[in-house]
């Protein structure tokens, strides 16, 4: 990769100013009178270059203005995660999540696939955050690490879920959600910095019935490390008073434990409203960005348009004086 494959300006939008330089134009300081009967004489090397000085003037005033604007040649851009969120999105995987009895766009769609599609929306509108993903029925697993935002890479780790079977076919709530808070606990302590905010979304059709902690442990684990657990119950089918109330307490517990909230959805329009209500809790501000490594421009434009300018003097007082 050439230097000039990356290159980056601190304030792009001075270059705007640049065709108003190059494109203005010199007001009138002559009168011409017609002249008769004069023979017409070729010009001197003098007077094929009177548009030097003033052309000097111009380009040092656009390497003034491509200076202002802070150009970097093979820099790269380093994100401020501190001024972005912290997200881990915990994902249930149970035999139950395929089931297809969830109202999605007008027609019956599979509890899974309604998360993974209102899931991307979400993740198109959370540009500068940092995201994982974790999936989990008997155990946690683990699909993408916590990084700057890739909505690509998050939707394709999104498709590759699949639901359990078998002896995995359990839920394991406590295991993943401690799992979630240790991946942002331990992320900013290995890149030694603070997150705006560190939240888990959690989404779930089904009760705790499994797993080495119980949801009650992993809250205060979180809420011990300052992450916020948000958390969806999905209940397209009321499964019984009982157990419909028993899921919403529990949940409800988990979040509330954590300054969080809990919903519950019974179609894709409820799950939509959810993530919703997480933009306007945690809302997304891009972080700032900076150009790191390289070299900078600037101070070598500063140069060539102090030579220019000198220049554009000495011929303008010596040898391509012009009469006022």
């Amino acid at each position: 990769m050439s230097l000039f494959d990356s290159v980056g300006f601190d304030y792009p939008w001075l270059l705007c100013l640049l065709p108003l330089v190059l494109v203005r134009r010199r007001s009138a300081r002559y009168v011409l009178l017609p002249l008769t009967g004069v023979t017409t004489l070729p010009r001197t090397f003098r007077q094929k270059l009177i548009w030097l000085p003033r052309s000097l003037g111009t380009a040092a005033i656009a390497l003034l203005i491509f200076a202002a604007s802070s150009p970097h040649f093979g820099a790269s851009r380093i994100t401020d995660e501190t001024r972005g969120i912290a997200i881990e999105i915990v994902v249930d995987r149970s035999s139950s999540m395929s089931l297809t009895d969830m109202l999605y766009r007008g027609r019956p769609t599979a509890r899974l696939d309604v998360v993974r599609d209102v899931a991307k929306n979400f993740l198109k509108r959370r540009s500068g955050d940092t995201i994982g993903l974790i999936a989990f029925a008997a155990k946690p697993q683990n699909l993408s690490p916590l990084v700057s935002h890739r909505e690509t890479m998050l939707a394709r780790a999104l498709d590759s879920l699949e639901v359990a079977h078998g002896m995995e076919d359990s839920t394991a709530i406590g295991d993943a959600v401690a799992l979630a808070a240790a991946r942002l606990r331990l992320t900013e302590q290995a890149r030694a910095l603070s997150f705006r905010n560190k939240i888990i979304i959690l989404l779930t059709d089904g009760q705790e019935n499994d797993g080495a902690k119980t949801a009650a442990e992993a809250g205060r684990l979180a809420a011990a490390w300052d992450v916020h657990i948000y958390c969806v119950g999905i209940r397209p089918v009321s499964e019984g008073q009982d157990r419909d109330d028993a899921m919403f307490v529990g949940l409800s517990s988990l979040s509330a434990s954590t300054r969080g909230l809990s919903v519950m959805a019974s179609d894709g329009a409820g799950l939509a409203r959810f993530f919703d209500a997480i933009d306007r809790l945690e809302p997304n501000r891009i972080p700032a960005e900076s150009l790191s490594g390289g070299w900078s421009a600037g101070p070598l434009a500063i140069l060539l348009a102090f030579v220019f300018t000198c220049v554009r003097i000495a011929l303008r007082e010596t040898w391509l004086r012009v009469a006022p």
